[in-house]
């Protein structure tokens, strides 16, 4: 029986060559109310930042004047209810602040910016902004960020 030896340097050399994909989870429901089916696509964050995990989720707004890709941010912690602080930076555009409400959950915020505007995009940092804790910072790794978006049929209504 002969043994495969591959050098240690061959191997780190391999794994360094190989191109890192973002896992896109895609997601289907189906409303309760309307029968229709729904989906969202979501990615997490690199990393936790003081211990808090983040996700983003994209997700249509099915609404004949307002219809549209929606897109949020989800954190594990809960926020104090009002508007909290926002800043994020596509690649390497220039950072954008928005002043935004927290969402009803108390976790996150959602309509800071087009998902639209993450098309061919490699990087997307986020920077929360919470009234009485640490800012929290997260990075996303948006490779397939394309094939998300195009695998949830949404009807763009709003201007």
């Amino acid at each position: 029986m002969r043994r495969l030896c591959i050098p240690a340097g061959l191997v780190c050399l391999l794994l360094l060559s190989i191109p890192a994909q973002a896992d896109w989870t895609i997601a289907s429901h189906k409303d309760r109310l309307t029968d229709k089916e729904t989906r969202t696509a979501s990615l997490s964050a690199r990393q936790p930042d003081h211990g808090i995990a983040a996700r983003l989720t994209v997700h249509c707004l099915d609404h004949e004047l307002v219809g549209g890709l929606i897109i949020s941010i989800e954190t594990a912690a809960t926020f104090t209810r009002g508007r909290m602080g926002l800043r994020f930076r596509v690649d390497d555009s220039e950072a954008q602040l928005r002043f935004m409400p927290v969402n009803a959950q108390g976790n996150g915020m959602a309509q800071w910016t087009d998902p639209e505007d993450l098309r061919g995009a490699r990087r997307l940092r986020v920077e929360l902004e919470p009234a009485r804790s640490p800012n929290l910072f997260y990075e996303f790794d948006l490779a397939g960020v394309d094939k998300a978006l195009d695998r949830i049929p949404c009807t763009r209504t709003r201007s």
